[in-house]
């Protein structure tokens, strides 16, 4: 039996999740850019397969659990919307704070993109029937 989160489980101890556990399909695309960033892009990610971007998304959520996806993910998109609020009218406004939790989560935005652009592969691979969710 597979069962498909929806949102993060609040316990009282994080738990790991399994690949028997989480249906991908399930996630959004920056829950699954996490996860592929949690389990280490390779250097040629432009060559992955369907499936050996989904073995990196099950791995980065059996690293962080599926507590640790959704909080990531929630805090790279805060800092991002927060960002993109503070210079939408003041391109001098003090982004620090932002750009901090952006390098903390993803370590350049160039790890961030390719793991977004990796992330929407595999979602339209799992669309397409190409990879089982």
């Amino acid at each position: 039996m597979t069962i498909t989160p929806v949102r993060p489980l609040l316990s009282p101890q994080p738990r790991r999740a399994s690949a028997a556990v989480v249906r991908l399909d399930g996630l959004t695309n920056g829950e699954l850019a996490v996860a592929i960033h949690a389990a280490g892009i390779p250097a040629k990610a432009h060559a992955l397969t369907a499936d050996q971007l989904k073995a990196l998304a099950v791995a980065g959520i059996a690293r962080l659990g599926l507590a640790g996806v959704y909080r990531l993910d929630a805090e790279s998109r805060a800092a991002n919307v927060a960002y993109c609020d503070k210079t939408r009218y003041d391109r001098s406004a003090d982004v620090r704070a932002e750009l901090a939790t952006t390098r903390r989560i993803w370590g350049s935005d160039r790890n961030e993109q390719t793991a977004v652009n990796l992330a929407c592969r595999l979602l339209a691979a799992i669309r397409r029937g190409e990879v089982t969710a």
